[in-house]
């Protein structure tokens, strides 16, 4: 995201919006930005009057108090505990470009690790994630970068409409700061990149460390708390106007079927179609997760959106339709785990401990391509087949849970048979239809 918001601020104050030219123009316009000087763009500079990369300048000139770290992954967004099989502090300080990744990733994507280290701009409070959410035509970091800096380049004016400067700070780190000062929408330029802890990087010969302070403030739109700021990848939640937050259980069937169908989110300008998308076009996700003083995981979800799935979801009709169908499976995913499921489970624990299920991973890996491949059936008959195929999966993850309850004595068989038959009836009561076509194989007790 970083390069791409890169190339298109530069590109638009050169007046260009093509972003295949040569080294050397791209040397110029990004030498551009800077007014020429390169310490903007240097890891470590000993002068602190002067800015670094991702580095504000220091006004006070001292930072002899600040906290010190030795290795790039202490200061990176990743929260570990000594529990924990990735370890902090595990890589060397004298890899330069593993400290311009860590930089990158603390003062772009930064949440709220604690009392004085405040966050970014673009995410829903301190425990929010910045998520990308967008289209392109493979899976290509390439092809991706071209078509979002289009899509950066053609959405500055609407940015401009909102409240940002066309000639605003575009590079924040450029601009001194001193912790306590923040800056307003007017104060930036659409697509800022931006920092939000203060840090100064050191280089003693071929080793690198970093220092690092508390701020009083947030440097960027401390006025916004939603994350609504604009970002191109991130879609906002239409009802609270607050950016999407990923959660522990990722980018599921759930959560995609609300970002692509229901309505519930303004799409990112980057989630857009697009006249010049090809087909197939893929629907590419990714968040970092994250809690209180925890991390919990980096989702990526990728589909497909091939000949008529891709033509519908063009369509307000069309999006509509898989909208409802997708909305009505959720459900139905729902009801199987709730009333059919765990009834069955319940019965085989004999008064323990469930077992636990995987229900729901099974239907993620199967829904949208189930989904897909069913649109051209009628209503009644796609949401059989999908009743029928959840019964499937509920069946077998019944008899995974029988495999593993242990050594089958006649108070065992008899819980079993029991389960078995709790499963069967709450599946002619829940789905009917699916229980007459007779869509699970024989249990255990057959």
């Amino acid at each position: 995201m970083f390069l791409t918001q890169l190339a298109a601020i530069a590109l638009h104050r050169a007046g260009q919006s093509d972003p295949r030219i040569s080294d050397d123009a791209w040397r110029d316009l990004l030498s551009a930005l800077t007014n020429g000087a390169n310490e903007p763009w240097s890891l470590a500079i000993a002068d602190l009057s002067k800015p670094a990369l991702f580095q504000p300048s220091i006004p006070e000139g001292k930072i002899e108090s600040w906290k010190i770290c030795e290795s790039p992954d202490d200061i990176d967004v990743l929260a570990t505990a000594k529990g924990h099989d990735v370890k902090a502090g595990l890589m060397h300080g004298d890899e330069p470009e593993a400290w311009v990744y860590a930089l990158c990733t603390l003062q772009t994507m930064q949440g709220y690790p604690g009392r004085g280290y405040n966050r970014v701009a673009r995410m829903n409070g301190g425990y929010g994630n910045r998520a990308r959410v967008g289209l392109a035509a493979n899976q290509f970091l390439s092809s991706r970068f071209l078509r979002d800096v289009v899509v950066l380049i053609e959405l500055w004016p609407a940015l401009l409409r909102r409240g940002y400067r066309d000639g605003g700070l575009a590079l924040v780190w450029t601009e001194s700061w001193d912790g306590r000062t923040s800056l307003a929408m007017h104060d930036l330029a659409p697509h800022f990149i931006e920092v939000c802890w203060r840090v100064r990087c050191r280089a003693d010969g071929v080793r690198v460390s970093c220092l690092y302070t508390t701020t009083q403030a947030r440097r960027c739109l401390p006025e916004i708390d939603t994350g609504d700021v604009g970002d191109p990848w991130i879609p906002i939640e239409r009802a609270t106007h607050k950016a999407l937050t990923v959660g522990p259980n990722g980018l599921d069937y759930r959560l995609l079927t609300r970002l692509l169908f229901e309505g519930d989110f303004e799409p990112a300008a980057a989630q857009e179609s697009r006249a010049t998308d090809g087909d197939p076009v893929f629907f590419l996700a990714s968040a970092l997760a994250r809690g209180q003083g925890k991390t919990e995981g980096l989702h990526e979800r990728t589909l497909v959106l091939a000949g008529e799935v891709r033509r519908k979801l063009g369509e307000l009709d069309g999006r509509a339709v898989l909208g409802r169908r997708a909305s009505l499976r959720v459900a139905s995913a729902a009801t199987m785990r709730n009333k059919v499921l765990y009834p069955a489970l319940k019965q085989l624990a004999l008064g323990g401990k469930l077992m636990p299920d995987d229900l729901d991973a099974r239907v993620d890996d199967l829904f949208f391509d189930h989904l897909f491949q069913t649109l051209g059936m009628a209503d009644d008959d796609a949401r059989l087949a999908f009743e029928q195929l959840i019964a499937e999966l509920g069946w077998g993850e019944l008899q995974r849970a029988i495999d593993r309850s242990g050594t089958a004595d006649a108070r065992r068989l008899k819980a079993i048979s029991d389960a078995e038959r709790m499963f069967k009836a709450c599946l002619k009561r829940a789905f009917p239809d699916a229980a007459s076509a007779q869509a699970i194989s024989p249990g255990a007790t057959s």
